[in-house]
C-alpha cells in the first residue's frame, strides 16, 4: 500500500464563496432554505425600488426582474449540492484508493474549498458582465432616462450576483473535476469487479452537469424575452450548455480508460487458466485418463463461466439508467423548445 500527496491545497485558506457554504452546511437542514431565502430578498429589494418610484404599478410583478433573481442563488446551491454530493463520493470511492483513512478528510476537505482570492476576482469580472448584460437588454424593456437609472439600482444586485457567481462555480466545478480525475489516475485498488467505488463520482458529475443544462435551458425558455439578442446573456448560454455536458464525460473518461486496461488484465489470465486448463483435458484424454476427466471437465466450466462474466463487466464509469437519464435531460428539453419554435413560427 503506497500513499499519495495532499491534494493540492487541501489545507489553504477557503474562499470567500467556499466560506459562505461551509456556513450555510453549518446551519439547520444543511441550510438549503438559504438560498431561496436569497432569491426572494434580491425579489423583494428589485419591486421595493420600482414600485416606491412608480416604475411598476404597486403588486405588479415585473417578470423580467421574476425570472432573474434566481441565477445567483441557483448557482450557490447548485454547489452546496455538489459539496454535499462530492463528500459522500469520497466516501464510497475510498477503498479503491488503496489508501489509509487519515487521508480521507484532506481530500474531502480539498473537494469542498477553493483557496484563493476567487470571490474578488469573480466579483471584479461579475461587475463589468452584469452592467453590460443590462445594457444590452431590450430597449422596450429598460425605458429611457430615468427609468433606466430606477431599474439600474433595482436590478443591479441580482445581476451582479449572478454574473460574479457564474465565474466563481466555474472555478469551484474545475477544481472539483480536477480532482475526481486525479483521484481516479492515483488509486491503487480499483476493482472491475466492485462496481460501488468506480460509481461513485458518477453522481457529481450528473449534478453538476445537468445542474449547468438545467441554467442553460432556463436561460433559453423562462428567460428568452431578456436574453433575445442579448449578446451577452446567449454566449453565458453557449458556455453553461458545453460546460454541462463536458462536466459529466471528461473527468471520467481516466477511470474508463483504467478500466478498460484492468478488465483486459482479467481477460488474459483467465484465458491463460483456460489454455492451461484444456491442455490437461487433452493430455488426461491422450493418456486414457479418464476417472480424473469430470473434475477437469467442471474446472474448464467454471473458469469459462468466470471468463464470459469479465467480458460483460462494464467499462464505463456510470450506471446504464444515469447515463439514460442525462441523455434524455440533456435533449428532450432542446427538442420540446425546438419544436415550440417551429410551431409557433407556422401559427405566426
Amino acid at each position: 500500500m503506497r500513499g499519495v500527496s495532499s491534494p493540492t491545497a487541501a489545507s489553504a485558506r477557503p474562499g470567500a464563496v467556499s466560506r459562505f457554504l461551509a456556513w450555510t452546511d453549518g446551519l439547520p437542514g444543511h441550510g438549503w432554505w438559504v438560498f431561496p431565502a436569497l432569491a426572494v430578498l434580491l425579489f423583494a429589494w428589485a419591486h421595493a425600488i420600482v414600485w416606491a418610484t412608480g416604475r411598476v404599478p404597486f403588486g405588479v410583478v415585473d417578470p423580467v426582474i421574476a425570472v432573474g433573481v434566481p441565477y445567483g442563488p441557483y448557482l450557490l446551491g447548485l454547489l452546496a449540492a455538489a459539496n454535499f454530493v462530492s463528500k459522500r463520493s469520497v466516501d464510497a470511492f475510498w477503498p479503491a484508493t488503496g489508501w489509509p483513512d487519515a487521508e480521507r478528510s484532506g481530500w474531502a476537505a480539498a473537494f469542498v474549498n477553493t483557496p484563493g482570492p476567487w470571490g474578488w476576482v469573480s466579483l471584479l469580472i461579475g461587475v463589468p458582465l452584469a452592467i453590460g448584460s443590462f445594457l444590452s437588454a431590450p430597449t422596450s424593456w429598460l425605458g429611457q432616462g430615468n427609468d433606466q437609472l430606477v431599474l439600474l439600482v433595482a436590478y443591479l444586485p441580482a445581476l451582479v450576483l449572478g454574473y460574479s457567481m457564474a465565474p466563481a462555480a466555474f472555478v469551484h466545478t474545475l477544481r472539483q473535476l480536477r480532482l475526481v480525475a486525479r483521484i481516479h489516475r492515483e488509486a491503487t485498488q480499483i476493482d472491475p469487479f466492485d462496481r460501488g467505488p468506480v460509481y461513485a463520482f458518477s453522481r457529481l458529475t450528473v449534478l453538476t452537469g445537468l445542474g449547468y443544462v438545467l441554467l442553460g435551458y432556463y436561460s433559453l425558455t423562462v428567460n428568452g424575452a431578456f436574453a433575445a439578442g442579448n449578446i451577452v446573456v446567449l454566449g453565458a448560454l453557449a458556455v453553461t450548455l458545453v460546460v454541462g455536458v463536458a462536466t459529466f464525460i471528461v473527468p471520467l473518461w481516466g477511470i474508463h480508460d483504467r478500466l478498460v486496461d484492468e478488465k483486459a488484465v482479467l481477460v488474459r489470465e483467465v484465458e491463460d487458466r483456460i489454455s492451461r486448463i484444456a491442455a490437461e483435458m487433452y493430455r488426461r484424454i491422450d493418456a486414457g485418463e479418464f476417472d480424473g476427466s469430470k473434475v477437469v471437465s467442471d474446472a474448464l466450466g467454471a473458469v469459462t463461466t468466470l471468463r464470459d462474466r469479465i467480458e460483460r463487466l462494464p467499462t464505463w464509469p456510470w450506471p446504464p439508467q444515469l447515463l439514460r437519464g442525462f441523455v434524455s435531460a440533456l435533449i428532450l428539453p432542446l427538442v420540446i423548445y425546438v419544436l415550440t419554435r417551429l410551431v409557433s413560427t407556422q401559427v405566426g
